[in-house]
């Protein structure tokens, strides 16, 4: 569990506090590529309590401002995009995309002070399906080349959700390995029944063999289970400074992909959920979309959501082979009412960890360690500012089967060629 003190500091990320003083010294995503098309509507956020407008200028150029007007306040998100900015609707200021202001049509020549007024704005650019914001202090450092970022385009495409608690609470559910053969699983009549299905991936071995090294773009996440039929199934996952995880997709080995995440606050009690679906062999869209679509309504919340009790179906859970709960199959459903339903922040000082909440405690731990360091040395762990080390040699999200007396860091050093990371050490929950 934390302290009190220690859970407020990884909680909070309005500006000025250190938590949030760390997730701003990284570029985060504030909205996907179909959310900002060419010629596309101006789009009001709020990022880490602040209140923004993404919005495309005449040219296409994307900005990223404050949302409301710096003279009277007014929403700029209704604003008109013209002549090289946005333009307030109330007297007609006009924004660019750096926030300067270029016009104030109301004020006579003689008395326009336009070089004096700007908005808060930040540094936008697309990637990997994206918008990203840098919204820190000094030089921007590089969003980091991993390969659900950088693949093909037919091979990634990226969606957000919003959900209603703290980031950390999403975060830590992604990093959880134990979780899934519970929330995730089929009813107990359906374990084992489907071989080679995610029935099997997770249940049949409810007790995974935990493991946590950390690295240098933050820590891997082992989990192995052991097979009826003697198989050793391993499962290797990644949280990623600050907020970010991949987890591996549930399929047999070999896998065909998996997904990066990224964890966005609005504020304290909501964020964003942001996915990074990544196949190899390329994905189909159109069923992504499809799916994605009758489990996510229009401004971007679960269907399925507290107001409606995430549509539970209580018979389903006494149904042989039914939905273990009662939810449906959807995945990120599941998650929102695990982590929704424990307030909107978690109260942390309440909790009774366990040995499979070691990866838990090391996640925490990473994230005390990185703001202690952004404390004392003014730099937080894993920035990356050189174009040609933008690369990840001991980066790996996979799923395998391993022989007996293979452990997780052996697997990778034999995978990979290189050791297991830098600065790494094991914790292992058995």
């Amino acid at each position: 569990m934390l302290s009190k003190p220690q859970n407020e500091l990884v909680t909070q990320t309005d500006a000025g506090t250190p938590g949030g003083k760390l997730l701003r010294s990284y570029w985060q995503p504030v909205a996907t590529d179909e959310e900002m098309p060419i010629g596309g509507h101006p789009l009001p956020l709020k990022v880490m309590g602040e209140e923004l407008v993404l919005f495309r200028d005449d040219q296409n150029r994307l900005g990223l401002i404050g949302l409301h007007c710096a003279h009277r306040g007014t929403d700029l998100s209704y604003g008109r995009v013209e002549n090289g900015g946005l333009r307030c609707l109330y007297h007609g200021w006009l924004f660019d995309i750096n926030g300067q202001c270029l016009d104030q049509p109301a004020e006579p020549d003689d008395k326009k002070f336009c070089h004096k007024v700007r908005q808060v704005s930040y540094p936008v650019q697309q990637k990997g399906g994206a918008i990203w914001a840098y919204m820190g202090e000094g030089e921007a450092p590089l969003i980091p080349d991993y390969q659900f970022l950088t693949a093909p385009e037919e091979c990634r495409m990226a969606f957000r959700v919003i959900q209603d608690c703290n980031w950390l609470q999403g975060l830590e559910s992604s990093t959880d390995p134990a979780h899934v053969s519970y929330l995730h699983r089929l009813s107990p009549g359906m374990i084992g029944a489907q071989i080679g299905s995610d029935a099997r991936m997770f249940g049949e071995d409810i007790y995974p063999r935990l493991g946590v090294e950390h690295t240098s773009y933050g820590a891997r996440i082992y989990a192995l289970r052991k097979f009826k039929d003697g198989k050793n199934y391993l499962r290797v996952n990644n949280y990623l400074y600050p907020n970010g995880t991949t987890p591996v997709s549930s399929e047999p080995p070999p896998v065909g992909g998996y997904q990066g995440r990224a964890y966005v606050p609005i504020d304290d009690n909501s964020h964003c959920r942001f996915e990074f679906v990544y196949r190899k062999e390329g994905i189909d869209k159109a069923h992504w979309i499809k799916s994605k679509g009758k489990e996510v309504n229009a401004d971007k919340r679960h269907v399925r959501n507290a107001a409606n009790r995430y549509l539970q179906d209580r018979e389903e859970l006494k149904r042989e082979g039914g939905d273990f709960a009662g939810m449906g199959r959807y995945a990120p459903a599941q998650d929102a009412f695990a982590i929704e339903t424990a307030g909107v922040i978690q109260d942390r000082t309440q909790e009774h960890l366990g040995s499979t909440d070691i990866v838990i405690i090391e996640v925490r731990k990473a994230l005390l360690g990185a703001i202690k360091q952004m404390e004392t040395t003014g730099e937080a762990p894993g920035l990356l500012r050189d174009p040609n080390n933008n690369k990840f040699p001991d980066f790996i999200c996979t799923a395998d089967y391993i022989p007996d007396g293979e452990d997780g860091p052996a697997y990778c050093k034999r995978v990979l060629g290189v050791a297991p990371g830098r600065g790494a050490h094991l914790a292992a929950a058995e």
